[in-house]
């Protein structure tokens, strides 16, 4: 295991030299300050140190795709003709490769304007899933994030990638038990009676699909459709072979309510349908944010499936604040890294860390197409502190749809997120604080806590020096 075996030697010989290099980096900031203060005169002794941006990591989903049924497959759930994508399933569209490169182009002028890049930049490092649409998303990213610039789009040489399906290599078997207890704990025992609740937003979603009257939809509306949701056999259990079985028809939307996000945000025609407004759609989707919740976002979920992804992101930012890293950082020293994934990457990684947020629109800490989670590294204060800043970020539905232009004045929305034991949002945590929450959260083999806690304690003390 990395974070425990062969690297151990190379951590420590590398907080050897950080600690000599730190000491030297304090007295010729100190020096460096007074001059500043000399030369500045007394006016502008009482000024405080303006904060500094060090490093970036992007952890975006993949953008707008081809649906991963076929019309006629997702017509037997609907009174109308479902749209076609252009794309191929699973392939990302060329209207979700162009919404891909306008966030791009934010993200280019939020960092230049927050003095991270400068003009001609090239300073970025993609790193994408074994998957067309990771690829082709992480591409399209850098045609607008460091345009001009011959970026390589970097993969695991593993396929599974751990860093995005850590459950489906050697490195983290799934524990399906645990998995199953923990979310048996979320619904009471009782999956049936969770289903139950969520009947308020399943009729809407339902109404929706079949174009109903009313909502509810009456039977005889349900009986005009090959396949009901209805109709999806509540199981929460193990199989003969370990595996965990979950279902309910809360749960059976979410290829669904994918299918309908993905079609609305490529521009397709809905023709003949009735609602098919953001207005109207938000709402309707608000049962697949409880099943992506349950399915994604209890913390045992994530500690199985990301702590692997959470302990490389955590290097990446001790990386960049040049402290002794805890794993292998992604990247090297570019000041934006781009992780591109899956929506599970994002609410797997979110549920594990306790990230939450909600933008007009969406559900509760839903992933959109190309939205992102950045984790912004800055220096605080005089004594250049640093501090993690985690937001998310997304293009609305209509933005989307209509392919709206993006800058700092028409910005996609966004939503800063507040990390466990740092209610300043807006400031952000402490790099200490961040690291102690994570080593908290994530799930570590036996023969690995040890080394990471001595580990802690180094970097704790370099950090509060």
């Amino acid at each position: 295991m990395t974070m425990c075996a062969e690297q151990g030697k190379r951590w420590l010989a590398a907080w050897r030299r950080s600690r000599s290099t730190h000491h030297a980096i304090i007295s010729k900031s100190t020096l460096a300050a007074l001059l500043s203060l000399l030369l500045a005169g007394a006016a502008h002794a009482g000024q405080p140190a303006a904060d500094r941006l060090e490093r970036v990591v992007i952890l975006t989903r993949h953008g707008v795709r081809g649906a991963m049924s076929t019309p006629e497959e997702l017509g037997g759930y609907t009174r109308r003709a479902w749209p076609s994508f252009s794309a191929p399933p699973g392939i990302l569209t060329a209207h979700g490769a162009t919404l891909l490169t306008m966030m791009g182009g934010w993200y280019r002028a939020r960092y230049q304007a927050a003095g991270l890049l400068g003009a001609g930049d090239c300073a970025v490092y993609l790193w994408a899933n074994h998957t067309q649409r990771t690829v082709a998303t992480a591409k399209a990213l850098a045609q607008g994030l460091a345009p001009g610039c011959a970026l390589a789009v970097n993969q695991s040489l593993q396929d599974p990638d751990p860093l995005f399906d850590a459950p489906l290599t050697a490195f983290a078997p799934p524990d399906s038990a645990r998995l199953l207890a923990a979310i048996s704990a979320r619904v009471g025992g009782n999956l049936a009676a969770w289903d139950a609740r969520q009947r308020p937003r399943l009729d809407r979603f339902e109404a929706l699909l079949l174009q109903c009257a009313r909502t509810p939809c009456s039977a005889e509306e349900r009986g005009q459709v090959q396949h009901r949701l209805g109709d999806t056999p509540i199981v929460m259990r193990l199989d003969d072979h370990g595996a965990l079985q979950l279902s309910s028809p809360a749960l059976a939307v979410g290829g669904l309510a994918e299918s309908l996000i993905m079609a609305y945000a490529d521009g397709l025609d809905f023709a003949g349908w009735r609602g098919m407004e953001s207005s109207r759609l938000g709402p309707a989707l608000a049962v697949h944010g409880a099943a992506i919740d349950l399915r994604t976002r209890t913390p045992e979920v994530g500690r199985q499936s990301s702590s692997y992804l959470a302990m490389r992101l955590l290097a990446t930012l001790q990386r960049g604040a040049g402290v002794p890293v805890l794993a292998d950082p992604v990247g090297d020293s570019q000041k934006i890294v781009v992780l591109a994934g899956h929506d599970g990457t994002l609410t797997m990684l979110a549920g594990l860390l306790g990230l939450n947020w909600q933008l007009p629109g969406y559900g509760a800490g839903e992933a959109a197409p190309g939205g992102a989670i950045l984790f912004e590294l800055w220096r605080r204060g005089a004594q250049r502190q640093p501090f993690v800043r985690v937001l998310y970020a997304a293009q609305s539905l209509d933005q989307m749809r209509y392919l709206t232009p993006l800058s700092l004045h028409r910005p996609p929305a966004s939503e800063t997120i507040s990390v466990a034991r740092c209610p300043d949002r807006e400031r952000g945590c402490p790099l200490d604080a961040f690291t102690q929450h994570v080593l908290r959260q994530i799930a570590l083999p036996a023969q690995c806590k040890a080394a990471i806690a001595a580990r802690r304690n180094i970097t704790r003390a370099i950090l509060t020096q």
